[in-house]
């Protein structure tokens, strides 16, 4: 669904101007409408090239063409939007809670820095900031 501009600055401010899950202040532009329940769009995949490569190509269909509304859109920043990618709400509060132990796991980085005491895992649950801005909206 294409977006007016009306609806886009209407959508950009449902959070206060904010990304609804980090809470990140949204720029004008850059920013992203996310379907909060996934939309699933539908690809078709070319002829296959030389190196064994197909190219993909977004068909402009959904599988759940219900979820491509505004009632299901939130404003978000680009990383948020990114890395959600199709997860739902619970799912995407799960792989960010994640996250620090699989930068342990995999990156001597992250192991270095927080042996030095620059990093510190902090164990509490993944609040997003939709959440807190509604429980302050319904206060």
């Amino acid at each position: 669904m294409a977006l007016t501009k009306k609806q886009r600055a209407e959508l950009r401010m449902k959070f206060d101007g904010r990304c609804a899950y980090c809470g990140r202040e949204l720029p004008e532009k850059g920013w992203h409408a996310d379907h909060v329940e996934a939309v699933f769009r539908k690809w078709e995949f070319g002829e296959r090239r030389s190196d064994g490569t197909r190219r993909t190509v977004a068909t402009g269909e959904h599988f759940r063409p219900e979820n491509d509304a505004i009632e299901n859109m939130f404003p978000a920043c680009a990383p948020c939007n990114l890395f959600k990618a199709t997860f739902t709400i619970e799912l995407f509060r799960q792989e960010i809670t994640a996250q620090a132990d699989r930068a342990r796991s995999y990156s001597v980085n992250f192991r270095t820095a927080e042996r030095f005491g620059l990093v510190e895992v902090v164990k509490k649950p993944v609040v997003f900031w939709f959440e807190q801005y509604q429980e302050g909206v319904s206060a």
